[in-house]
């Protein structure tokens, strides 16, 4: 059964037509991410070296900006937001924030205990931080948890 030539072209112009629309929804989300990231870029202060690093900070941002709408559309017990960290990937993050691989300077040993000298039958048996003005009187805190 031949399909007819006007059919056939209905069902390409479709496509294109539907692909079309595909691409721009696309390249309006582009654009709608480039500006979120332009706002982002003026709210933490962050310029780039270049346009290849700004490229490439972009496409870090748009990944973890769509990992946390994914996220946060699970409905979990908390949030997860955009922050100054949004265009680092886990391992710059890491790198520059939990101080792995720092080695430990060659300062000083510890000798031992500070009051080492002081003797303790020299100690008193009780003080009284009050009279020293040291502790405040109690105050009332009002209900369980509540801090005044």
């Amino acid at each position: 059964m031949a399909i007819p030539k006007a059919l056939l072209l209905a069902i390409v112009g479709c496509i294109c037509l539907c692909s079309s629309a595909v691409l721009s929804a696309r390249e309006l989300g582009d654009t709608a991410m480039v500006e979120r990231h332009e706002q982002w870029m003026a709210k933490f202060n962050r310029v780039y070296k270049d346009g290849t690093e700004k490229a490439q900070r972009f496409e870090v941002f748009k990944a973890n900006v769509a990992f946390i709408e994914s996220f946060n559309a699970e409905n979990r017990k908390f949030w997860l937001g955009v922050n100054q960290f949004t265009d680092l990937t886990n391992d710059e993050f890491r790198a520059t924030k939990t101080n792995k691989g720092l080695k430990m300077s060659g300062g000083r040993a510890p000798t031992g205990f500070k009051y080492s000298n002081v003797s303790i039958d020299a100690l008193p048996t009780a003080v009284d931080w009050r009279t020293k003005g040291v502790v405040t009187p109690i105050k009332d805190q009002g209900q369980c948890g509540k801090w005044i």
